[in-house]
């Protein structure tokens, strides 16, 4: 274990632990209830302001910090006098509010294809490690299913290998998984539970 791993451990813990309260009150204005629909800037906002009202969000994350290099954005920076974590993060929700399989979102996180107006995860590795921030860094995926999901490959263990051989197939790097933390209950009728995942790029 390493003071990175620790860290990305922890912060997929306590993103997990908020999460079926911040569904409760979770309302959009176009969709069912719930967390699930929201968008991924939306949700690390309130995941990060009920851990802040809980007084457990660490003073020392930052959010959108420019790459060293680049007018790219970094979606969560964790920093003290030893050390910096730069960490991204995508939404792993591969059904649409109505329940049917979301055909983008495949690509928005296996994709090694890096395109002009966005990126995948797997591409997001490869930006991390090839930046100025250095390694180690972190990925974090918040990942939604129903229950009873059919598809056996739609589980939040098996994305978390799947996407390890992927990061390894591509591009060479080091990668581990170091949190796949559960929640449930949750409101909405097809984003009824999941789990945080973390994983780390040596």
């Amino acid at each position: 274990m390493t003071q990175t791993t620790d860290v990305l451990q922890e912060i997929a813990c306590d993103f997990a632990s908020v999460i079926p309260a911040v569904d409760k009150e979770a309302t959009h204005e176009r969709w069912d209830p719930g967390i699930g629909p929201f968008e991924e800037e939306r949700q690390l906002e309130m995941v990060l302001d009920a851990l802040a009202s809980k007084g457990e969000v660490p003073a020392n994350i930052e959010r959108e910090v420019r790459y060293p290099e680049s007018g790219r954005r970094c979606d969560l920076v964790i920093r003290d006098r030893t050390l910096e974590i730069p960490i991204e993060a995508k939404l792993l929700r591969f059904r649409l509010d109505n329940g049917n399989i979301d055909p983008n979102m495949y690509k928005s996180v296996f994709s090694p294809f890096p395109e002009r107006s966005s990126s995948s995860l797997l591409t997001d590795a490869q930006k991390l490690a090839e930046s100025d921030f250095g390694l180690p860094c972190g990925l974090l995926g918040l990942y939604y299913e129903k229950e009873n999901e059919e598809y056996q490959q739609l589980r939040a263990d098996r994305i978390a290998e799947k996407f390890e051989i992927d990061v390894e197939y591509w591009y060479d790097l080091e990668i581990e998984t170091v949190a796949v933390e559960p929640f449930e209950r949750l409101r909405h009728p097809h984003h009824q539970k999941g789990a945080v995942i973390s994983w780390v790029v040596r």
